[in-house]
Parts: structure tokens; C-alpha cells; sequence
């Protein structure tokens, strides 16, 4: 049974709890005002420079107070997210709505971003299975966006080609972009506002704070511009690059990364060893890598498969892959630690630009 102290001490940290409350609704309140002037004002709403003072701020207050900085830090950041996301919503609600079908409306990233820009106040379409709207029926649209499987993209484009207005603006969002590259390029050259978009988060975040978008040009400026207005201003980092790059970039960003999740719970399975007996001896390191590996093990198989057979620069990432994998073998099984210790010391060289 409690005495009378413990439950005063209790009362004590309600209390504490309370008055952090009031304290967070009131920064957020005056996180949102500040979010008003920047609407006037034309002012983007993510200030990365300013966020880093804050965060050191608040690592040397923790440090004062004999506190953990980085319990600190992580309590400011989530701030800052939150701030940033209240501020951006005010900047959706100031744009120009639009009519926008989603082809592949109906899927995880189409619902997304029906969410998405309808909260912006625009007229969304979903085409897809079981809706009546179709693809022939986007003549009209003052933007497509196609969110299909990778292989169906390709024919999706050529209609659109057909059938949209000439001055609409028509993007893809798919992992990866050589099965139609050739496509969008000659689309941009017959004036086609055409560019093409691949958002490298799931349908599952519902913030684009510190989110990366990759807006690709494939030929015309004015489509990437408006690809980038309709996801600008809340908070993500834009990434234009030129169509080209993109599949080279992400036969490593994606390609490798699910390879080596998937070589390494491959591994796991073979090992003899169980998912329990791996878990409680598990080091720190060893469960940062079993969470990445259960998010890709209980992903989409075909979504994989298509971004590793369907991009045509894997092979040259499988090629590097491959040979870095012999070559740390080879310097691990070595009683001589010198090519190992240069294996690491490129990488912390690497981390380090």
C-alpha cells in the first residue's frame, strides 16, 4: 500500500504533466501564428538552419539541468515536426484547387495522395477497379498523376498521351523509371507537360516533415515546377533530378538495401537459430537490422521484384555489390586486419563528405 508521500510525489508529476501540456498547446499555437506570417509573406515553411539553433538550444538546456541532451533532442524534433505540419496545412488551404485524377486511386499510394491534395481543397478523381470513372474520362483533368504497378505504367501513359488536354500535367509515381523512360521523353518533346515523381516514403506516413520527394525532369521545366508546387511547401525535401539519374541512384537506394534484407533474413532463416533464440541475444546493432528486415520480409514480394528485374541498372549495383561482398570475405577470414580496418576506414572516409 502507498503511503501519503508517494502519492503527493504522484500528484506532484500530474501536475508537472499538466502544465507541460498547456506549455505544448501554447508553442504550438504560436508555432501556428508564425506559420500565418509566412503565408503572407511567401516564406517557405521548413528553415532547416533554424531548426539545428533549436535543437542545439535545447541540448545545451538539457545539459544545464543535468539531463540527457539527446532525450532533448528528440523531444525538440518531434516539436518541430509537429510545427512544421500545423504550418503546412495552412499553406495547402492557400492554393489554387484544381480538378486531379489519380489513376490507381483505389491502391495505398493513391489513397494517399487523394488525402493528400484533397485536404488541399482539391476536386479528386479516383480511376481504378470498381470506380466509374475511367481513364479515357481524364480529358478534362488539370493533372494526372498514374499510381500503378511498375509494368502497367507504360500503356497507362500512352492513353493519357490520347486522351489529355494539351496543357495538363501528367506524372507517374513509380519506384522505378526505365520501362518508360523513352515514353515520358518523347512526350516532352511533342510539348507534353509531362514529368515524373517517385515519393521515397510509404502510404503509411501521414507527415511529409523531413520526407524526401524526387521530382525527375524529363524535358520540360514547367511540369517539374508544377509537380513541385503541388508537394512544395510542407515541410519534405525536393530532389529534382534529371530522368536519367534516377534509376542509377536507386538501383542502390532501393535495389541494394532490399537485397541485403533480404540476403541477410535469407541467412537468418538458414541459420538453424529461430527469430526467439536470435532475438534475446540480440546487441543493439543486430536488432536496428531485424527491424529494417521484418519491414521488407512482410512487404509487397512483386513491388521488390519489379524494382530489382525491371530496373536496367541493377546489374551494374550487383556488380559493386558483389565485389565488395568477396572482398570483405576475403579480409574478414584473413588473420591480417589491415584490408579490413581500410574496408571501414573508406567507409567512416565516405560518412565523413
Amino acid at each position: 500500500m502507498m503511503d501519503a508521500g508517494m502519492d503527493a510525489l504522484r500528484e506532484r508529476i500530474n501536475d508537472a504533466d499538466r502544465r507541460i501540456m498547456d506549455l505544448l498547446a501554447e508553442r504550438l499555437d504560436i508555432a501556428r501564428r508564425i506559420g500565418e506570417h509566412k503565408m503572407e509573406a511567401g516564406i517557405p515553411v521548413r528553415d532547416a538552419p533554424r531548426e539545428e539553433v533549436v535543437v542545439s538550444k535545447y541540448r545545451a538546456m538539457a545539459e544545464e539541468r543535468g539531463m540527457d541532451p539527446d532525450v532533448a533532442e528528440r523531444v525538440c524534433r518531434l516539436l518541430i515536426k509537429e510545427s512544421v505540419d500545423r504550418q503546412a496545412a495552412l499553406m495547402g488551404s492557400a492554393v489554387r484547387p484544381m480538378s486531379i485524377a489519380v489513376i490507381g486511386g483505389e491502391g495505398r499510394m493513391g489513397r494517399w495522395l487523394r488525402l493528400l491534395l484533397e485536404g488541399d481543397g482539391h476536386r479528386v478523381t479516383s480511376v481504378d477497379m470498381g470506380t466509374e470513372a475511367k481513364v479515357s474520362d481524364c480529358g478534362s483533368a488539370d493533372a494526372v498523376i498514374v499510381s500503378v504497378p511498375i509494368p502497367a505504367v507504360r500503356g497507362i501513359l500512352e492513353e493519357l498521351d490520347s486522351v489529355c488536354r494539351p496543357d495538363a500535367l501528367i506524372f507517374d509515381i513509380a519506384s522505378v523509371k526505365s520501362p518508360f523512360a523513352d515514353l515520358l521523353k518523347g512526350m516532352a518533346s511533342r510539348g507534353r507537360r509531362v514529368c515524373s515523381v517517385h515519393p521515397m516514403f510509404s502510404s503509411t506516413d501521414r507527415s511529409l516533415y523531413d520526407r524526401n520527394i524526387i521530382v525527375c525532369d524529363c524535358g520540360c521545366r514547367e511540369a517539374v515546377d508544377a509537380a513541385v508546387g503541388l508537394f512544395g511547401n510542407r515541410g519534405a525535401n525536393i530532389c529534382r533530378m534529371e530522368l536519367e539519374e534516377h534509376d542509377r541512384r536507386m538501383s542502390y537506394v532501393l535495389g541494394m538495401s532490399h537485397a541485403v534484407n533480404i540476403a541477410f533474413f535469407a541467412t537468418l532463416d538458414r541459420s538453424g537459430l529461430s527469430y526467439g533464440e536470435m532475438k534475446e541475444a540480440a546487441s543493439t546493432t543486430f536488432r536496428k537490422s531485424l527491424d529494417a528486415n521484418r519491414s521488407v520480409a512482410f512487404d509487397d514480394p512483386n513491388l521488390y521484384h519489379d524494382i530489382q528485374f525491371l530496373n536496367s541498372r541493377s546489374g551494374e549495383a550487383w556488380d559493386v555489390f558483389s565485389e565488395c561482398v568477396s572482398e570483405l570475405r576475403v579480409a574478414s577470414l584473413d588473420e591480417d586486419p589491415s584490408a579490413f580496418v581500410r574496408m571501414m576506414g573508406r567507409g567512416r572516409e565516405y560518412f565523413s563528405e
